[in-house]
């Protein structure tokens, strides 16, 4: 759900939101476009001519790059790639060659990984004990900061519905829209990943319908107060980028039927781990449409 913000747009100069100084950002540019010139040029030639050539994967390119300037980089170039390059062969095939070749610059990680496999409600030993539907109505990776850039929590309408299929493994069936602040800015967005419990209260998604693979994310459920309501720590990975974030998940779209124990013990729980809890920011998802 949380897919990568690409790093595609800084060969055109694309560096808001980078904790460097001015200098340091001129001159680790200047390093990072020679570096992906040359590595694409001598790896993934044939896989860039053929993204050029084609369509849907160059007005991809074009959008990310068009970006520069607008108020929320990370924002535009998500929606970007979801609503252009997502099943586009050609470009799923360059980003592939350059992970594959270590042709990605290097960046800092969006966010930071806050949790341990300690830190779980050891309680939750399955799936099953968190099946069906969740909506995020509060989160902490909202594009607020330098540390926090890529706002994946405040994503509107961010539905997971944990479903066992028919081979008796897991899915989290996830739903949502490019935007912030309850705003949809795009379509409906799906992504499918497959979920496993590997220890108590961890839950290991692996995506396979994303541009850019292996990405995997650990979701790590810190508190569960009640049947309704649990706050969930997560770290996610891909080739070109290390996010994270965490979020409130509520069985209704909204967080107003909240009671004062569970926002107690959410606010208690953020504290340990240095996060403002009355500073997260809310979604509203009363208009938005669940997944099927």
């Amino acid at each position: 759900m949380r897919s990568l913000i690409f790093v595609l747009a800084m060969v055109a100069g694309t560096q808001a939101h980078n904790p460097y100084t001015r200098s340091e950002v001129a001159k680790q540019t200047l390093h990072q476009e020679k570096g992906i010139e040359t590595c694409v040029a001598l790896h993934c030639a044939w896989e860039s001519g053929l993204c050029v050539i084609n369509a849907g994967c160059l007005k991809t390119l074009q959008c990310m790059m068009g970006c520069e300037g607008e108020p929320d980089v990370s924002q535009c170039q998500f929606e970007c790639e979801m609503t252009l390059g997502q099943g586009n062969e050609p470009f799923e095939n360059l980003l592939n060659c350059m992970a594959k070749n270590d042709c990605f610059p290097e960046v800092p990680p969006d966010g930071i990984c806050l949790p341990s496999t300690e830190d779980t409600v050891q309680s939750i030993e399955s799936i099953e004990e968190v099946a069906g539907d969740w909506w995020v109505v509060r989160g902490i990776n909202c594009g607020q900061d330098d540390v926090w850039r890529g706002g994946y929590d405040w994503y509107p309408c961010q539905h997971e519905r944990y479903l066992r299929i028919d081979d008796g493994s897991w899915i989290n069936n996830t739903t949502y829209s490019g935007g912030t602040n309850s705003n949809p800015t795009t379509e409906v967005l799906v992504t499918i990943p497959h979920a496993t419990m590997p220890s108590p209260g961890l839950i290991r998604l692996e995506y396979d319908d994303e541009p850019l693979l292996p990405q995997i994310e650990r979701w790590h459920i810190v508190s569960k107060p009640d049947d309704s309501y649990m706050m969930v720590l997560w770290c996610g990975t891909n080739p070109a980028l290390d996010y994270n974030g965490g979020f409130v998940l509520s069985r209704t779209r909204t967080q107003d039927d909240m009671s004062p124990e569970a926002e107690a013990a959410f606010r208690e729980q953020a504290k340990k781990f240095g996060v403002d809890y009355d500073a997260m920011c809310i979604t509203d998802n009363t208009d938005c449409v669940a997944n099927p």
